[in-house]
């Protein structure tokens, strides 16, 4: 039978694990709490039509809870000249604060 602490310490082993994933998934969470609004963001890697890799973008939002929060978000003006949401954490998105 698994007693009390060893499934507590199961736990944690199962939480850094998953942290550690998430956090190498994107870039490293300090770099990007750097993030305000009028940074440029430069994209290598898109999921989208209306974005161009290797151009920059201007943040012209920052969801105000961007530094507690994995799934906030911030916006830029994409090339169809719409307003264009981007999650902290987006899969299939290489970025970088230049």
């Amino acid at each position: 039978m698994i007693t009390r602490e060893e499934y507590n310490k199961a736990l944690d082993i199962v939480e850094a694990y998953q942290k550690q994933i998430f956090i190498s998934d994107v870039k490293d969470i300090l770099y990007w709490n750097d993030l305000k609004i009028g940074s440029k963001v430069l994209f290598t890697k898109t999921m989208t039509k209306y974005l161009t890799e290797g151009k920059e973008y201007d943040v012209i939002f920052v969801d105000t809870d961007w530094k507690e929060t994995p799934n906030s978000y911030f916006e830029i003006i994409a090339d169809n000249n719409k307003r264009k949401f981007i999650l902290k954490h987006a899969k299939g998105y290489l970025m970088s604060i230049v």
